[in-house]
């Protein structure tokens, strides 16, 4: 069974203060101020990790290749692709991860 949430807290702040919770929240990759603000205040400790954020950068970016590579195919304007590269970019990607480079095989 889930908590039920019937509480309600209101802070103010400064849009400077504001501005800084945002930059921590966003440095934290948090996925809401609510849960950030939860997790600092009950936990009293959050962990920066900046190697997610360039990892969701990396797939960003080869997901649009994909996406430009796919919509090429299908407009018959591609034929062959070598994906070698692409691959091996994940396979870096998942081993960051902590994952096996087979992909888990």
């Amino acid at each position: 069974m889930g908590r039920t949430q019937t509480e309600t807290l209101t802070l103010r702040l400064t849009p400077e203060e504001k501005f800084s919770l945002q930059e921590k929240m966003y440095k934290a990759v948090a996925p809401s101020m609510r849960q950030f603000v939860l997790d600092m205040c009950m936990d009293g400790q959050i962990i920066v990790n900046s190697d997610l954020r360039e990892l969701n950068a990396e797939l960003r970016y080869q997901g649009n290749n994909l996406n430009q590579l796919t919509r090429l195919a299908h407009q018959g304007r591609v034929d062959v692709v070598d994906f070698a590269e692409l691959i091996s970019l994940y396979k870096k990607i998942l081993l960051a991860l902590g994952g096996d480079s087979d992909g888990g095989r």
